[in-house]
C-alpha cells in the first residue's frame, strides 16, 4: 500500500511540474511576480535588505519541485541511486521539452538545477525512507562494513 502511494504521489508531482511548465510565459511570469511579492521579499528582505530578483526565485522554484520529485523517487524506487537520478533526467529534460511548446525559452542550466533538486531530495528520501529491518538494508546489528 505504501509503495502505490508513493507512485501516485510521485505521479502527481510530475504531473504539476509540468503543468507549471506548459503554462504561457506571460502566465508564468504573473504567478512567479505575485509569489516574489507575496511571500518571498519579506523574508529575502528580512534576511538580506533588498528585493529577491524574480529570476532566483524561479531558479529557486525548480529546485524546490525537483527535491519534492527526488524524494519521491527515491522512496518509489527502493532508494536505487541510478534507477532516482535517471527518472529524474528524464523528468527534467521531458520538463524542459514542455517548455518549448509553451513558447518559454528551455534552457540546459535548468536540467542541471533540477538535478539538484533531485540530489537533495534523493539525500532526504534515503534519510527518510530507511528499512525498519536492518537485514533489508545489508547490514546487521554490531557489525561494521
Amino acid at each position: 500500500m505504501k509503495r502505490k502511494i508513493l507512485w501516485f504521489l510521485t505521479a502527481l508531482a510530475v504531473l504539476a511540474i509540468w503543468t507549471h511548465s506548459a503554462m504561457p510565459k506571460s502566465v508564468s511570469m504573473e504567478e512567479s511576480d505575485g509569489f516574489t511579492a507575496l511571500f518571498f521579499n519579506p523574508v529575502w528582505n528580512a534576511l538580506f535588505g533588498c528585493d529577491a530578483d524574480v529570476d532566483v526565485v524561479r531558479k529557486l522554484a525548480h529546485v524546490f519541485e525537483f527535491t519534492v520529485l527526488g524524494t519521491l523517487l527515491c522512496g518509489s524506487l527502493d532508494r536505487s541511486v541510478w534507477k532516482t537520478f535517471g527518472a529524474g533526467f528524464i523528468a527534467a529534460f521531458l520538463d524542459e521539452t514542455v517548455q518549448i511548446l509553451s513558447q518559454r525559452g528551455p534552457q540546459i542550466i535548468d536540467v542541471w538545477i533540477d538535478l539538484i533538486g533531485v540530489t537533495i531530495g534523493f539525500g532526504l528520501g534515503f534519510l527518510l525512507f530507511r528499512p525498519k529491518d536492518p537485514q533489508k538494508d545489508g547490514t546487521e546489528p554490531g557489525r561494521e562494513h
